[in-house]
């Protein structure tokens, strides 16, 4: 079932997206019918994708770069990152056993993520990086396992791409990096193309931080990122009027939700010792009831109508 699915895994367009969601949905609910028989699969497909990938930084040719950067090693990485995410994150206390059994593989899959991510650090493989962040987003807002995914998207924001050259005019459409991996050679270097990463690279930092906003370290946690975020947007805010803006006002949701985590350890009555107590701090909030947390639910509201705007525009082409 597994490897009929990553054989119809590669995609064309943004309808086929959700073909390729619709199949994976299915195959997760297969996976939570035999714990033992989900680990042995899991374990042994898993161990295949960390294969590739080490053979692939060992040749770092251009045929194993090819065998890493394609549709069906991402969707095998999106398939098993939904497995565990569902199992040991969503369902994890209706089928604790199934979670218990499946919980050791979240790491490993998040180091082979974390590596594709950063096997081309090139421009033109923005797209790829994102949908690998968006995993590990998914990962760790699922398990609470903390993966760092901020030092990852800031990468992005200080390439020389944004603090060093200066962006192409260009009259091309806006590209949707959602059906793509690398960038078309002719929107390389051009401001759509960049203007498309920007948003994709400001939602995942939103949703980076609103996941964490709830946690008792969060005004400590955030600290780095927040200078580095500043600094960029000082360097090169003039040059991305919009993006600076939007950018500032995540900045204001990160000081308003530091203050209101505060606020609360400020009646804590436990040692930082305490990890069971510390674990369960502000438990009864959600992150989307943060400042940070209603910023990025904002704007993944935005980008899923701007999804469906382009599905609707593809369709009837």
């Amino acid at each position: 079932m597994y490897l009929t699915y990553v054989r119809h895994s590669g995609v064309k367009n943004m309808a086929s997206l959700a073909t390729i969601q619709l199949m994976r949905n299915c195959g997760v609910e297969l996976y939570g019918l035999d714990g033992a028989a989900s680990y042995q699969h899991a374990f042994v497909y898993v161990r295949q994708l960390a294969i590739h990938l080490r053979n692939t930084m060992q040749l770092r040719s251009r045929e194993s770069f090819r065998a890493i950067y394609n549709w069906q090693f991402l969707n095998s990485l999106a398939f098993w990152t939904e497995v565990l995410a569902t199992y040991c994150g969503d369902l994890a206390d209706e089928q604790p056993q199934l979670c218990a059994t499946l919980e050791s593989l979240v790491y490993p899959l998040a180091q082979i993520i974390m590596g594709v991510a950063r096997l081309v650090p090139t421009a033109r493989y923005f797209p790829l990086r994102i949908h690998c962040l968006n995993l590990l987003l998914r990962l760790s807002a699922a398990t609470g396992i903390y993966v760092p995914v901020l030092p990852l998207a800031i990468e992005i924001l200080e390439s020389p791409e944004f603090l060093a050259r200066r962006p192409v005019k260009s009259t091309l459409k806006a590209l949707s990096l959602d059906s793509h991996l690398k960038a078309p050679k002719e929107y390389e270097h051009t401001r759509v193309y960049l203007e498309s990463v920007l948003e994709s690279v400001f939602a995942i930092l939103a949703d980076a931080v609103a996941a964490q906003s709830v946690r008792i370290a969060f005004p400590e946690w955030i600290v780095p990122a927040a200078l580095q975020l500043r600094r960029w947007r000082k360097r090169v805010g003039k040059s991305w009027t919009r993006f600076s803006k939007q950018l500032q006002g995540l900045l204001e949701k990160i000081d308003q939700s530091t203050r209101l985590v505060q606020q609360n350890r400020a009646n804590v009555d436990f040692s930082p010792g305490n990890l069971a107590a510390a674990n369960q701090f502000m438990s009864s909030t959600q992150p989307d009831a943060t400042p940070a947390g209603a910023y990025a639910a904002s704007l993944r509201k935005v980008r899923a109508q701007q999804r469906a705007l382009l599905l609707e525009a593809e369709m009837a082409d």
